[in-house]
Order: structure tokens, then sequence, then C-alpha cells
């Protein structure tokens, strides 16, 4: 929270620091699941490549290796795209 109102001070009231915070509930540690899995696949968004990797829910640590070697697999495939446009 100090960390936050270091770079966004307008979060509080002039002067207040971290008490100036009203805390409605604290979200940290959540492993967010996906429904009908993890997303492991490249996208496009307004002409940028994506690769994403992301809802793997509690199971996440387990998957971490394989969909990392996935993850990496399909960003290399990105770059070399890349790299043969230019030519």
């Amino acid at each position: 929270m100090k960390r936050a109102i270091a770079l966004r001070p307008e979060l509080v009231p002039k002067g207040q620091g971290i008490e100036g915070l009203d805390i409605i509930r604290h979200g940290v540690g959540l492993r967010p699941l996906r429904e009908g899995g993890p997303r492991i696949e490249t996208d496009k968004v307004d002409g940028v490549s994506i690769v994403h990797n992301y809802g793997h829910g509690g199971f996440g640590y387990q998957a971490s290796f394989g969909c990392a070697e996935e993850t990496v697999k399909l960003a290399n495939d990105v770059l070399r795209r890349k790299d043969r446009a230019r030519l």
C-alpha cells in the first residue's frame, strides 16, 4: 500500500498515507480458474502479438513447467514470423 501511494499519491487525501485508505477486502494470493481451462495461445490486439498463459487455478504450480514450455514455443513462433516479415 505504501508503494501504491508513493506511485499514485492522489489515492489518499494529502498527507494521510496508508491511514487514508479504506480497505474493502484483501485479494492476495488468489489463483483464478478460467472456465474452459487455462488459456495458452497467441492473440493480436491492435497489431501487437500477445501470448496468453493464465487461468490455471490451484493447479498452476504443478502445470507451470509444461505451460511455460508451450508459452515459450508460441512466443518463439511469433518472433520467427516477425523476422520472416522483415525479409
